[in-house]
């Protein structure tokens, strides 16, 4: 989860860097990667054109007069669409661009104090740069300020970190989490985001029906919006989502990127004049075919979940919408989904056909409170930077559980199972902290988590949750007291250690190969009725079955040196082999070729029954 700096500080009021707060949420137990800059490049500034005219002694260079604020620069610029009266990106003379340093210098004959500059020159990562600015410098609207920083000016000067999550913190996978998080860290309360809008009079109830066929789905939210444009989103928006690593494509697309990213919740936009009123959510049919987003053909199975018109699915649930409701340019009415799927389906799904930021989601679960927020949030972006009319009311179900969950636990095992000596009001507070309300009666704390926190179940849970906002580093360290027993098996150890030995002596190497083979060997050398042990998911044919011989795995070592032109091989394993499922013997295998180095006589002999029988 790539986390946004000044997007966090909007939700979270915070005047530490952004490499404090990753260090600060590492030793909450976060671990990050990287923490980076969307921008490399410094000192820009917002220019004006004033005049172009053509370079002396060049047929494809033009010298430019730039307003900078301060006093007009003469810069030599070779882009082909640099004109006058255009707001422009300029590096000033000592700007740091990813090809060098900036300076003032002279090209044909002619001074050059600066470098108008195209996207690509910026720094920014490749797929945020359209095919225009990578063939000419970027023209900025007008009114875009002179003089003003224009990394500022384009949300550019944003860092981000990229958190390298556990697999059970499926909450941190919004901002709104990672603002709990934080938040709980510094003691500080987040703001949520704004969500105002007016609705029409028009009923969305009266222009969709929703018909749900499979448990899979839990919830279902939908929402009517008319009459978008669609059109560039904000700066601010299009920063936060190349932050996150997401490429913007146009006001709508990215406002359900930038919902999701801040809550947590994907959602799907339809173009409802291609979906029409009714929505039927039930599991594929074996074999029926939808043409997913990427123009691509799929086969379907009956795990997936599918979201469906009266005739046909429309879009693979929690994965991939599909080619014909998808939104275009000339999409005029859209429909909102906000759903919940079961996370195994999504999963099964996205494995075949592609793991999206939005399966990913889905796969590790999402906070049933944010499915009906993140629904208003999209409408109300919606009818702020698209200008849509919102219907009245929402269409749908929620049968999730939107209740907290009531754990009881005791300080004494809090502070037994941390090793730690943490006083009751210390406890209390990290609790209050993580917005946790509670009880406490008895030396026992009635603890109830809010739903966004999926990951917290049982008292070792909220332990954790102790200890890592204690902080780790705040432990003392305790030689462990044991009680050591006598070993019941040591004359058998002692056995097996005296064969080893005598083998030692006699020349012999000791090697220690796989307990798993493959099926084919597990009959060779065995005349005995056994039946061997199958491992139940193994990681491949060849480590599929437990062994009950040495010798298969004897002779896959003596066939790899001998393969490699060493052919004198004197090799023993004492080892554990299994049968009849719960019979394990320890058995020595002995395996020799070519010459035997006889031990004290420094004496070849050719190996032969007779040399190993005596052995």
């Amino acid at each position: 989860m790539r986390v946004s700096d000044k997007w966090l500080k909007e939700r979270v009021d915070i005047n530490d860097s952004t490499e404090e707060i990753a260090n600060k949420m590492l030793l909450a137990g976060n671990e990050y990667e990287s923490i980076e800059k969307i921008c490399p490049s410094t000192n820009l500034v917002v220019g004006r054109v004033i005049s172009k005219k053509n370079h002396p002694d060049s047929d494809h260079l033009n010298v430019c007069e730039v307003d900078l604020g301060d006093r007009i620069y003469q810069i030599v610029c070779g882009a082909p669409n640099v004109d006058a009266n255009q707001k422009v990106i300029v590096a000033r003379v000592g700007a740091k661009l990813p090809a060098g340093e900036i300076k003032a210098t002279t090209i044909r004959g002619v001074e050059s104090n600066g470098m108008i500059c195209s996207l690509a020159e910026l720094g920014l990562e490749s797929k945020y740069v359209k095919e225009e600015d990578k063939k000419g410098i970027h023209v900025l609207s007008e009114d875009a300020p002179v003089g003003v920083d224009a990394l500022n000016y384009l949300n550019y000067d944003d860092s981000y970190v990229d958190y390298d999550l556990t697999s059970n913190r499926g909450d941190l996978l919004s901002m709104l989490g990672m603002a709990y998080e934080v938040g709980a860290i510094y003691n500080k309360k987040i703001k949520e985001p704004t969500i105002e809008f007016k609705e029409a009079r028009d009923k969305t109830k009266e222009y969709i029906n929703i018909v749900n066929e499979t448990n899979n789905c839990t919830a279902y939210l939908s929402r009517i919006v008319r009459n978008i444009e669609i059109k560039e989103s904000p700066e601010f928006i299009k920063s936060r989502l190349m932050c996150a690593g997401i490429r913007p494509i146009n006001n709508v697309v990215d406002i359900s990127n930038y919902v999701m990213l801040e809550y947590g919740q994907p959602l799907h936009f339809f173009d409802y004049d291609k979906l029409g009123s009714d929505i039927v959510v039930r599991q594929a049919k074996v074999n029926e075919e939808i043409v997913t987003l990427d123009k691509i053909n799929r086969k379907l199975r009956e795990t997936d979940i599918v979201i469906c018109d009266l005739n046909k699915p429309v879009a693979l649930a929690g994965v991939m919408g599909g080619a014909d409701t998808e939104i275009t340019y000339n999409t005029k009415n859209i429909l909102i989904e906000s759903a919940i799927f079961n996370p195994y389906n999504i999963r099964y799904t996205s494995k075949e056909i592609l793991r999206s930021e939005a399966s990913i989601r889905f796969e590790k679960g999402i906070n049933p409170e944010a499915t009906r927020k993140a629904l208003d949030r999209a409408a109300y972006l919606l009818q702020k930077y698209a200008e849509g009319e919102v219907l009245n009311g929402v269409v749908g179900f929620n049968n999730q559980d939107l209740d907290g969950k009531e754990i009881t636990i005791s300080i004494d095992k809090i502070n037994k199972i941390l090793g730690m000596d943490i006083s009751v009001r210390d406890i209390k507070d990290i609790f209050y902290r993580l917005g946790f309300e509670l009880k406490e009666k008895d030396n026992k704390l009635k603890v109830m988590v809010p739903v966004r926190r999926l990951d917290i179940n049982i008292e070792e849970d909220l332990i954790e949750e102790v200890g890592r906002l204690y902080g780790y580093d705040n432990m003392i360290g305790i030689l462990p007291i044991s009680i050591i027993k006598k070993g019941t098996n040591l004359p058998k150890n002692k056995y097996i250690n005296d064969i080893k030995n005598r083998l030692y002596t006699l020349g012999l190497n000791e090697t220690i190969t796989y307990t798993l083979i493959n099926k084919e060997d597990i009959n060779l050398f065995n005349n005995e009725n056994i039946r061997p042990i199958k491992v139940e998911s193994p990681l491949n044919e060849d480590r599929s079955i437990l062994r009950y011989s040495l010798l298969p795995s004897l002779l896959k070592v003596a066939d790899y040196n001998i393969s490699r032109n060493i052919k004198d091989i004197n090799i023993f394993e004492i080892s554990k082999v299994y049968y009849n499922e719960y019979i394990e013997e320890t058995k020595l295998g002995i395996l020799m070729t070519g010459n035997y180095l006889e031990s004290g006589w420094n004496n070849k002999l050719e190996t032969d029954f007779y040399l190993i029988k005596g052995i």
